[in-house]
């Protein structure tokens, strides 16, 4: 009797292995292709019916033990690509690498300025000052969005202070009340009754900016920067951002 020999299970356990996540986008270019490759031999052969056992992997009971939904797979899929992309453009330019920086607050985040550019880690910058008209304003700031679209240069040497923008992730007027959030490709606001608190889009882990809470978020630590020129400056960072994760 011969006994035939089973097709291994693919197994995952991608944290923050940027190769891993890249080798992930090239080999599954379907959400379905995806859903096969955790299908054992074994498992094809007791259910009969390919789409029964991809429904299996989907609800966690076979493959990688948990649930993947499609939009998760997705949005895992996009920033594998935006990896590869990032590769093809060479080198991310670290502008504070060439500056002479003197400003503590300005320090804090040339320190964070590459993992940020990289997504290695995330910020979330609050900043409570005073505009130009003397209202008090605030803001929570999405830094690696930031640096995406700013030129912080001005920032770093000490010429131009960081805004509260009404583009930020939460921005308030303490005196006329106005208020805005938008959502990034990093961080999605999400409505509490203790406060607000912002999920990671790509991890899926909570950030809890309460004041009053001694847990910040799995993996997110609080600083709090005394700075002249501004009321206050905390950063939220996420230190145990992973890239991808199963």
């Amino acid at each position: 009797m011969s006994i035939s020999k089973s097709k291994p299970v693919r197994q995952f356990n991608i944290d923050d292995d940027q190769n891993a996540m890249t080798d992930f986008v090239t080999e599954f270019t379907t959400y379905e292709a995806f859903l096969d490759s955790q299908i054992s031999e074994i498992d094809q052969n007791y259910l009969q019916d390919s789409d029964i056992a991809r429904e299996f992997v989907e609800l966690g009971y076979r493959g990688i033990g948990h649930a993947i939904s499609r939009k998760d797979f997705q949005e895992r899929k996009n920033r594998a690509e935006f990896i590869l992309q990032s590769r093809r453009q060479g080198p991310i330019r670290i502008i504070s690498d060439s500056l002479t920086i003197i400003e503590p607050f300005a320090k804090e985040l040339a320190l964070r300025e590459e993992a940020n550019r990289t997504t290695r880690l995330l910020t979330i910058i609050f900043i409570r000052n005073r505009n130009n008209i003397g209202h008090e304003i605030s803001a929570y700031i999405d830094y690696a969005y930031r640096l995406k679209f700013e030129d912080f240069t001005q920032f770093f040497i000490g010429q131009n202070k960081l805004i509260p923008l009404t583009t930020d992730l939460s921005f308030y007027n303490w005196d006329t009340h106005m208020c805005t959030s938008n959502d990034t490709n990093n961080f999605h606001l999400l409505s509490d009754v203790n406060g607000i608190q912002f999920r990671c889009e790509h991890d899926r882990k909570i950030v809890y900016v309460d004041p009053e809470s001694k847990h910040y978020g799995d993996g997110t630590t609080r600083t709090s920067i005394n700075a002249i020129g501004y009321l206050q400056i905390i950063l939220y960072v996420n230190v145990k951002f992973f890239f991808f994760c199963f």
